[in-house]
């Protein structure tokens, strides 16, 4: 038998007005109706392409018991009114699962860039420290030694819940989540409390949804208020953050330029890593990772400070650190026998971009070569800076599809194309232009595969088709017999 929970139960902590006589139990929630079962609450949510009201009478035909909706609805089912559906479905999902999510400890990662990165090292950290942890990102969904997919940064809240009830039977005890910038827009998180928020950075992304940097950057800082967090550690090294820390406390703040509470002092970096000396609050330990790049050196003093805030000593977390020798699909590096240099990487906006082709760049003996794109039917705005980006850097580039989603290619490139100042071609198959880097590279080169990360597919006219760079990497780089 599946969950059934009880309608004033899951409504608990909700304003609404009822229209229609009946106390359903409730055996699921839904804003789908593809999700629709017998017995659902069903959530009738207005979006920017669709608006949920549509569908209620399908909702209602598959089996939902009542729906939830912002304005009454011509129908004899069970229907409650409220102010804000996506507000009331998080609150209802918290208590449709128990209220998993108060009886977890809870760290939030927000930021443009870094986040899933963060997110591992505090597993990493954390794990080593003796906590059962779970992880929920980019990346997927993690606990109890295994990785489950996810479609979201932030999960739905539907979804969302329902990862942490599992993670509370299976006896986790602290959650690292990534928080996107449309998951607190959504009002996603409402309901949930964390005890530590990370802001890693701030630089241009999302504007198709935004419009502007000021929407952005006010969204991104919204989450730094005692009705989500109780502490924050910032890096204020970022304009950003540095204005987080002038309008929240408490703070625990990072850097490697000024004074600051987490400190990173003599950096070396090299290809294969780097080498700093970390300062918490007075204590001191040498870190030396396999975790090339200054953007990892950041990601990792974010790390160290959410585990300052829990009383995990420094050493523990140099340890942790030192074990941690790769991240899915962020900086992922093979050398070839060949002596060619691969790197598969997420970076998909134009500091994304700086940031990993600066570290590459100067790593390299031989050529820079990359094979990027940008995302359908997303900001479009950074195109021409990412063509920017990668020109700085790059000795030649191979553009290929991304996400194109419902966009034609074509016309991506085309966005792109006025940025781009190096020499380049065009390839739009991308297992293709992956494999014209690779035959053009020689020893010293590095080939730089960017913006799809540990992603599995590409998003083409509403279909998601099985894609993974580091496999296509290394299907072209073995040996045939």
């Amino acid at each position: 038998m599946g969950k059934i929970v009880y309608l004033q139960q899951v409504l608990n902590g909700i304003a609404y007005r009822q229209i229609g006589t009946g106390n359903p139990d409730i055996t699921a929630l839904a804003c789908d109706t593809a999700d629709v079962v017998p017995g659902c609450l069903f959530f009738c949510l207005s979006g920017s392409k669709n608006d949920g009201h549509d569908f209620f009478r399908k909702a209602i035909g598959d089996g939902a018991a009542a729906v939830v909706c912002e304005r009454p609805l011509d129908t004899q089912a069970v229907q409650f009114v409220v102010e804000d559906s996506r507000a009331a479905m998080s609150l209802a999902a918290r208590n449709f699962y128990g209220r998993a999510a108060d009886k977890l400890k809870l760290v939030f990662v927000c930021g443009t860039n870094g986040k899933t990165s963060v997110t591992y090292l505090l597993d990493a950290i954390f794990s080593r420290a003796g906590y059962r942890t779970g992880v929920i990102g980019t990346n997927g969904v993690y606990f109890g030694g295994r990785k489950h997919a996810c479609n979201l940064t932030t999960p739905d809240p539907i979804e969302m819940h329902k990862w942490l009830w599992q993670m509370y039977l299976n006896k986790v005890q602290i959650v690292f989540a990534e928080a996107s910038a449309h998951a607190i827009a959504l009002r996603k998180l409402l309901g949930m409390h964390a005890d530590v928020a990370v802001f890693t950075n701030f630089s241009q992304d999302h504007l198709d949804y935004f419009k502007t940097m000021d929407n952005y950057k006010a969204v991104k800082k919204s989450l730094f208020c005692p009705q989500y967090v109780t502490n924050a550690v910032v890096n204020i090294d970022d304009e950003v953050g540095r204005e987080i820390v002038s309008e929240f406390s408490p703070v625990l703040t990072v850097s490697t330029e000024q004074t600051a509470d987490v400190r990173a002092e003599n950096i070396v970096l090299r290809s294969g890593g780097s080498t700093f000396t970390v300062d918490a609050c007075g204590s001191k330990a040498v870190f030396d990772t396999q975790l090339a790049g200054k953007f990892n050196v950041y990601n990792i003093l974010s790390a160290v400070g959410v585990a300052t805030v829990y009383g995990i000593d420094i050493a523990t977390c140099a340890a942790a650190i030192d074990g941690v020798t790769c991240i899915d699909g962020r900086n992922q590096t093979v050398v070839t026998d060949d002596g060619v240099r691969i790197v598969v990487d997420f970076a998909h906006t134009p500091d994304g971009l700086d940031n990993i082709l600066s570290h590459l760049r100067q790593t390299t003996e031989g050529k820079l070569i990359v094979v990027f794109g940008c995302g359908g039917n997303r900001d479009k705005y950074k195109r021409p800076l990412m063509g920017r980006s990668v020109s700085r850097f790059a000795d030649f580039a191979v553009v290929t599809n991304d996400n194109p989603r419902y966009e034609e290619p074509t016309a991506i490139v085309a966005d792109i194309k006025p940025g781009l100042t190096c020499n380049y071609k065009v390839v739009l198959n991308r297992a293709q232009a992956t494999k014209e880097a690779l035959d053009m590279a020689r020893r010293g080169d590095t080939v730089a595969i960017l913006g799809k990360g540990a992603e599995i597919y590409q998003e083409i006219k509403g279909k998601r088709i099985y894609y993974n760079d580091a496999e296509v990497v290394a299907r072209l780089t073995t040996p045939q017999r």
